[in-house]
């Protein structure tokens, strides 16, 4: 008996796409969420996908990604207090956070965090689809992004 499962490629890309559009909505309602008020509830029952729990998840790595950026414009990192202090995430929780930094639906999208023990700070050490020179960190799978 074969057990192996056929791929449908059409239905494959649709659920992608569908995937892809959701977080795409779920940042939207995140960044916008002082305008829409309660018209974002409403938008995430109607899409699904776990109601406010995805929605307070996403916002936090959202809002830990933003900051990212911006120290990165100025051109210093995120020190384990900072982070700590404004997103209640400890050391192993980063681990997981900078492994979603890079798994984000658009590769260009993705932003590189190193930690340095010694000044016990994150810094971004490169942005966009491939992984910085020299990094021996996680780099997401074919598998892990779902396709």
């Amino acid at each position: 008996m074969n057990t192996e499962k056929k791929i449908n490629p059409k239905a494959e890309a649709k659920k992608i796409a569908r995937k892809e559009a959701r977080t795409r909505i779920v940042t939207f309602l995140n960044d916008n969420k002082d305008q829409l008020g309660t018209i974002a509830d409403d938008v995430r029952l109607f899409i699904g996908g776990g109601g406010h729990r995805v929605g307070v998840t996403k916002s936090v790595n959202n809002d830990i990604r933003i900051a990212f950026l911006k120290a990165h414009g100025e051109g210093k990192g995120l020190t384990e207090l900072d982070l700590f202090k404004q997103f209640k995430v400890g050391r192993p929780e980063m681990v997981t956070k900078c492994r979603i930094l890079v798994l984000c639906p658009n590769p260009a999208d993705r932003v590189w965090v190193k930690f340095d023990e010694t000044t016990e700070t994150y810094t971004v050490v490169g942005l966009g689809e491939n992984p910085p020179v020299g990094w021996t960190g996680y780099v997401p799978s074919a598998k892990a992004l779902g396709l």
